[in-house]
């Protein structure tokens, strides 16, 4: 099997594994999906419906490049002492939350020792936060998102308020 060969079938046993993990009695199936590339990240939204018919936004937020973290959505609108972006979906058109969101994975003090100062960070890599919802109407669904991306030595410019049309997603 050449090398070639042997990387596709690992990011197809990969996304065989991703699209399995929390399968069950409360996987969410997509009905309206879309997606954002903006200043180093890729931001996919989708509105899906548990088999109890329970409504959420999962927005995952997936960084361009390694070694880049999203700051928490738990940092201030203005940062720490200005420092900052803090990851942030919110829904409009026909959506309206019906929750707090929730991020799919801890937060992390990052120490940044010449500034003297501490930014809840998530780990390198993909983040999902998820946004309880329910339908007012049957118009366009909206997602709302803000983010700040950076590694150790670089911030990418923040992204702010970008709105997310959804659109029905294809079979």
């Amino acid at each position: 099997m050449t090398a070639h060969r042997t990387l596709l079938a690992v990011v197809a046993v990969a996304s065989l594994v991703q699209g399995c993990a929390g399968a069950g009695a409360s996987s969410p199936s997509a009905d309206l999906s879309g997606r954002l590339d903006d200043s180093g990240v890729t931001v996919v939204a989708a509105l899906t419906t548990g088999q109890d018919g329970t409504r959420q936004v999962r927005a995952t937020f997936t960084p361009q490049k390694t070694g880049y973290h999203l700051y928490s959505m738990d940092l201030p609108p203005g940062g720490v002492d200005g420092l900052g972006v803090p990851t942030t979906v919110t829904v409009g058109g026909s959506l309206r939350a019906a929750g707090s969101p929730t991020a799919n994975a801890p937060v992390r003090n990052l120490r940044i020792e010449e500034l003297d100062v501490e930014l809840p960070v998530y780990p390198d890599g993909p983040i999902t936060i998820a946004v309880p919802v329910r339908r007012t109407g049957n118009g366009r669904a909206e997602v709302v998102v803000t983010y700040g991306a950076c590694s150790p030595s670089n911030c990418l410019a923040p992204v702010r308020d970008r709105v997310i049309a959804l659109a029905p997603v294809r079979a």
